[in-house]
């Protein structure tokens, strides 16, 4: 028996030598190598082919594991684990889930080193071997004014590229012995990703060929060939392999024979003048500007521009209960030096008042041209619009003034102009003046004074600057307001609601808790606040004290300059998804007249407040300016179909701050399509269950593409 033992023993060793071995280490080949920095929005993460030492079903692949890591401290913020299909070797942020201190992201942050994880799996079911090690690869975020390229990995045929002139005409390269051709080109010169070739005049040729084995920065390469080539502004429209809708803007282009023209592509479209000798994607020289250099950073959001022509808009007020037609006014836009436009429903802009100041604010920004008609908001009751200005007296100065305006003809133009409540000789210049306007749920008007760049005003009771101020529509001091006292008549402490602010720009009430929040520029740092009846918001002059009552501080500041609630008691929630309900959107404008992205500002953030008016979570950025130009956000307000800003300044070819040519925009909510499958990768016959976790509003259809 001991014998038999032994040889038994013997006779299972060779088995023990086929154990299952564990899968190699992964070759992480995006990021390509350590410090790359990368776009915090869109990071692609990729790892070379499969690859294991044994053979047969134990050595084929099941799936692979994605974590990214901060550094200090070390945490996990997001995952994408047990992912197969083509993500196993090419994921995306939006496969996976952030978690811990990144829950509820859907972007990494700015300026941050990070550590990414990829390890895969085979098929033996050891649970000792069937890991391969992990690989790992530190890489950083790009800061908020870094211009990032698109990445490509393919064009797609269906729906096929189109390349159309500004009269939305196909363009056609004329014919030559060597053709004209415009390329999209792999940054490093390794192949081509779609082709334009002339052919005779009347058509041309379009390829488009396989793809990479990993994304790429892309450039524009146009050849002129054996022939002048002259084109207009035109647009390229094409889709890649991830159904991504891509829009490129391309300059008017004139070339003579044998000439050839370069054009890098950054993120939202826009192109850039590049040379041949370029390695790598240079945004410095501007060609043109994508028509709408803003983008939206969350799933199922887009931007677009619904009204146009104005100069320096600062607020927008909408019409509580506009009417139906297409002619009916929807809502006013201030415009800073004393002009208030009417928007139509048809999109139609028209002057409503027109010369409100009666002297010349222009100058030099920042400083006295920083000044002119600030907040705005229209009764509900009676459509009659309330706004703020700085009226110049030459023997005092300018002093802020509340007046109303109302209409004759359905709210198209003013016919009336009456002052409601004169603050003379108290003065304002320059910032820090009369700003937003608004109508409680009390019926009362609200309205927000800066400290006129005196700090010491902001606590005295006896002077109207620095607080926030509460009326009655007639002018009329409310004998309910915190600090009346009347025996002595009517003065600034008359009117005082809340106190000690330095510049609170923007504010609004919030339906579902009946209060009201304030945000305000700071010194070095900038408040986020509920605000509530008799409240001393502690500025005396100290960058500190902007922490005072703060939901949330900005440090370093980013300007805020206003905010709204999307909530279902207004215009029934904007059209937004039940999860950005009753959630704050701040405007963040950042630096005056600043060019291209900015770390601080230029973006609307998201804040998620609960019922009690606590600080749930946020901010988080919903929008982002992505162009080259001047363009900054500085007014907002929830409409009918979305959340509506203002860009303050013309955006490009511009020869100063206070240019015509600023916009509306809209974000609205498009939803998207989310498809989501049980099983990806088997034996055959594989049955699937295919679940539908899509939020697409009113979708009427669907159309499925299995890619294969």
């Amino acid at each position: 028996m001991f014998r038999f033992s032994l040889i038994a023993f013997c006779l299972l060793c060779p088995l023990a030598l086929q154990a299952n071995l564990p899968p190699d280490a992964p070759i992480i080949t995006e990021p390509e190598f350590d410090g790359q920095i990368v776009n915090p929005a869109d990071v692609h993460l990729e790892s070379g082919p499969f690859s294991d030492p044994d053979s047969g079903p134990d050595g084929t692949f099941r799936h692979s594991d994605y974590e990214i890591w901060t550094i200090s401290p070390a945490e996990r913020v997001w995952a994408s684990l047990d992912t197969s299909g083509v993500e196993s070797f090419h994921n995306h942020l939006g496969d996976g889930v952030f978690e811990n201190s990144h829950a509820g992201r859907v972007d990494l942050l700015f300026s941050t080193d990070y550590r990414l994880r990829i390890r895969h799996r085979d098929n033996s079911g050891d649970a000792n071997t069937e890991y391969s090690p992990w690989t790992e690869r530190f890489f950083t975020t790009g800061d908020a004014s870094t211009i990032f390229p698109i990445l490509l990995l393919d064009v797609i045929d269906s729906p096929a590229p189109e390349w159309k002139d500004a009269n939305n005409n196909e363009v056609i390269l004329p014919a030559g012995t060597t053709p004209p051709k415009l390329s999209l080109v792999t940054e490093d010169d390794d192949f081509e990703l779609l082709v334009f070739e002339g052919d005779d005049g009347l058509t041309h040729t379009v390829r488009n060929p396989a793809a990479g084995d990993h994304d790429h920065a892309f450039k524009m390469v146009i050849e002129s060939g054996s022939a002048s080539l002259v084109l207009p502004e035109t647009t390229l429209v094409f889709s890649d392999n991830l159904a991504v809708r891509h829009t490129i803007y391309l300059p008017p282009l004139s070339l003579g024979p044998g000439e050839t023209r370069l054009l890098w592509v950054s993120r939202n479209g826009s192109s850039y003048w590049g040379t041949l000798a370029q390695p790598t994607p240079d945004f410095t020289n501007l060609a043109r500007g994508s028509d709408v250099p803003w983008f939206a950073r969350q799933p199922g959001f887009k931007v677009e521009v619904v009204a146009s022509g104005f100069r320096n808009p600062a607020n927008i007020a909408f019409i509580p209960n506009p009417g139906p037609n297409p002619e009916d006014p929807l809502y006013y836009v201030t415009e800073l030096y004393g002009n208030i436009k009417v928007v139509r429903r048809n999109g139609v802009v028209s002057d409503f008042a027109s010369n409100l100041l009666n002297y010349t604010p222009s100058g030099n920004f920042p400083g006295s041209g920083e000044q002119g008609l600030g907040g705005i908001v229209v009764d509900p009751a009676t459509g009659d619009v309330y706004l703020g200005l700085l009226h110049h007296d030459p023997a005092v100065g300018s002093s802020p003034r509340v007046v109303r305006l109302t209409s004759s003809d359905g709210g198209l133009t003013a016919a009336t102009q009456t002052v409601v409540l004169d603050m003379a000789p108290e003065t304002q210049g320059q910032s820090h003046y009369i700003s937003n306007f608004s109508i409680g749920p009390d019926g009362k008007l609200y309205v927000h004074n800066g400290d006129g760049f005196d700090a010491s005003t902001a606590r005295d009771l006896d002077q109207f600057r620095g607080k926030i101020l509460r009326m009655n529509l007639d002018g009329s001091a409310p004998g309910d307001n915190p600090f009346f006292n009347a025996t002595d008549g009517v003065s600034a402490r008359d009117y005082v609601w809340a106190y000690g602010l330095r510049n609170p720009w923007g504010g609004a009430w919030r339906v579902s808790d009946g209060q009201h929040y304030e945000v305000e520029n700071g010194p070095a740092t900038d408040r986020f606040a509920k605000v509530t009846a008799g409240q001393n918001l502690g500025w005396t002059g100290l960058n500190s004290q902007m922490a005072i009552g703060a939901l949330h501080v900005w440090a370093p500041s980013t300007a805020p300059t206003n905010l709204t609630f999307i909530e279902a008691g207004v215009f029934a929630g904007s059209g937004f998804p039940a999860s950005k309900q009753d959630r704050a959107f701040v405007a963040l404008s950042g630096p005056t007249f600043s060019l291209g992205p900015q770390g601080r500002g230029k973006r609307i953030e998201e804040f998620h407040i609960d019922a009690t008016g606590s600080l749930v979570d946020g901010p988080h950025t919903l929008v982002e300016y992505t162009g080259s130009g001047r363009a900054t956000v500085c007014g907002i307000a929830a409409g009918p179909d979305g959340l509506y800003f203002t860009d303050l300044y013309k955006d490009t070819d511009t020869t100063g701050p206070t240019d015509t040519g600023s916009n509306v925009l809209r974000v609205s909510y498009v939803g998207y399509a989310a498809i989501t499958a049980d099983v990806q990768s088997g034996d055959l016959p594989l049955t699937v269950q295919f679940t539908d976790a899509s939020e697409v509003p009113q979708a009427r259809g669907w159309l499925w593409d299995f890619g294969d």
